[in-house]
């Protein structure tokens, strides 16, 4: 696990969680982290690398994903972290099903 070392274990572990069941539904991550969205601030886009997915969470305050269906791309949806939040580190998603499915029972 890559997590920055400075992030909070309750985090890491909802996080965690999070990542491994997006890759295990064959969902590619793509992380931002930043507020620019000219692409500058997404280190991560479509991957399916669970140790790069994990180095790029909290490098700010704020990472957000968007998920994708690995087998054509089409959008899951998004998620946003705030980072110091501990167990309420997910602070928004969009409001579909499929993310819905992937957000419930992952807690710390």
């Amino acid at each position: 696990m890559a997590f920055p070392s400075y992030m909070r274990p309750a985090e890491q572990k909802i996080v965690e969680a999070l990542i491994k069941k997006a890759l295990g539904l064959h969902y590619v991550v793509s992380v931002y982290d930043g507020e620019d969205w000219d692409g500058e601030d997404w280190p991560v886009i479509r991957s399916i690398d669970y140790e790069q997915l994990t180095a790029e969470v909290a490098v700010t305050d704020e990472s957000q994903f968007i998920f994708r269906r690995k087998e054509d791309s089409g959008k899951v949806g998004w998620l946003m972290l705030v980072h110091g939040n501990d167990e309420d580190v997910i602070c928004d998603y969009s409001d579909t099903p499929l993310v819905y499915s992937l957000v419930e029972g992952v807690d710390a």
